[in-house]
């Protein structure tokens, strides 16, 4: 992959370039592993998502260090969002949610920022089973491709889960998919791990404790900022979520190791990066 008009041999990669490839990558590396690991249902069907209107408060905090051949820097990217989520049956095995997102906010400790604006308000139709298994989805469209990760998460908002959430059931899945990273079209593999670890009280509400532990692989080859590049990416989450026995989701919480290998492939020259990421899903009135 190549942009038009672009030659590495003629058009070496400058330290400043380097620098401003790898800034660029840091939020964009951080929204990939915000987004929300989909994986299908097992079992029979027993607690299913319930029609109804909920509100969350989305928080994503990474810290993370980068090392390239001219030294190593640290650097932190927050997210915050809110958003609106409607629920209804849409037909006898279809759930269709509506996502509206309220607000975004986004923070670097350094490296310019996508302009967000366009995505304020801006509203995702998705089809997923009753417990929660992606089918599809419609977005809006003219976002800022480093957002690509933030859209994907809202469409993927709702997590799925098994239908009968008995303590101690336990389960895993294996999905692979392609995401949009930087232009790029990264291949990602991930197994996850879930068990129910039973039940607790949030906000009033009785809700299913469901664990899930999961690896994840990813990697791909394209341009960042029209100079070639290859990407490796492994990572491991551990987190929570609740689901009460209405099927509400009323949140998770979780954090994720992640490691980074960026090469430029005209010169070999490599941009390691490690994230340490806190993720919290929180329902609001």
């Amino acid at each position: 992959m190549r942009r038009e008009g672009f030659c590495p041999a003629t058009h070496p990669l400058t330290k400043e370039s380097f620098f401003m490839s790898a800034r660029t990558a840091r939020l964009s590396l951080a929204l990939l592993f915000a987004t929300p690991l989909v994986v299908a249902p097992l079992g029979a069907q027993g607690v299913e998502y319930s029609a109804g209107t909920n509100k969350y408060r989305v928080t994503t905090t990474t810290k993370g260090t980068q090392t390239t051949p001219a030294g190593a820097a640290s650097f932190e990217v927050s997210i915050k969002e809110q958003v609106t989520v409607n629920v209804m049956r849409h037909t006898k095995d279809t759930v269709m949610a509506t996502m509206v997102l309220d607000s975004l906010a986004l923070t670097s400790s350094s490296g310019p920022l996508p302009d967000a604006s366009k995505l304020i308000g801006a509203k995702w139709v998705s089809l997923i089973s009753p417990t929660g298994k992606f089918y599809t989805t419609q977005a809006p469209a003219g976002a800022d491709p480093q957002l690509a990760q933030v859209m994907d998460g809202v469409a993927h908002f709702l997590p799925s889960f098994r239908g009968n959430l008995a303590a101690g059931n336990a389960w895993s899945d294996t999905t692979t998919g392609k995401v949009s990273q930087q232009g790029m079209e990264v291949d990602r593999t991930s197994i996850a791990n879930f068990k129910v670890l039973g039940d607790t009280v949030i906000a009033g509400q009785k809700a299913m404790r469901i664990e899930r532990v999961t690896n994840v692989k990813a990697g791909g080859m394209g341009n960042m900022q029209g100079t070639p590049v290859t990407m490796e990416t492994t990572g491991r989450s551990n987190g929570m979520f609740f689901v009460t026995p209405m099927g509400v989701y009323l949140g998770m919480s979780s954090t994720d190791d992640v490691n980074v290998k960026i090469t430029i492939v005209s010169q070999g020259a490599e941009v390691n990066i490690k994230q340490l990421v806190q993720n919290k899903v929180e329902a609001i009135k």
